[in-house]
């Protein structure tokens, strides 16, 4: 049996790749990220982690990485005043705010063990998916005569 440690590796390392790749293929990388940096809080304190970025992106992301898992995405929102839920259980812990396109805050109000990881925030001006969508109508169904019957 192979240790599991380069298997979190390399998924890890591959989750990573994806979301690069993600907001590449949008064509919109540009944006310049800033997030709050490094804290360090006793058990029963709130954190306040801000994210800011430049380009007025509609989307923004807040996932967390506990060491040795894959990124888990905690919140995510899609303009101004909106939050969404992410894909995992531990939102719970979390509430996010976004008072400004620019700004998308995540904070816990009340720190444990299991909070310690590191936090990524992310922003893209749309989703892969969305920018390549073109919209496609079916045609009606066409109503030409049949031609005759010969005999």
């Amino acid at each position: 049996m192979f240790p599991s440690e380069p298997f979190v590796l390399c998924y890890s390392s591959f989750v990573l790749l994806c979301l690069f790749l993600l907001f590449c293929l949008t064509g919109h990388t540009d944006a310049k990220i800033t997030q709050t940096p490094s804290l360090v809080l006793k058990r029963g304190q709130t954190a306040q982690l801000t994210c800011r970025q430049t380009d007025n992106h509609n989307y923004m992301y807040w996932y967390q990485q506990q060491q040795g898992k894959g990124l888990q995405l905690i919140y995510y929102s899609l303009g101004k005043d909106n939050k969404e839920d992410g894909d995992s259980d531990i939102k719970n812990d979390f509430t996010a705010y976004r008072p400004k396109i620019e700004v998308f805050g995540l904070n816990i109000t009340s720190v444990k063990m299991e909070h310690s990881a590191v936090y990524f925030c992310a922003s893209s001006l749309d989703t892969a998916l969305q920018s390549h969508l073109i919209p496609l109508q079916k045609p009606p169904p066409s109503k030409r005569a049949s031609p005759p019957i010969s005999t």
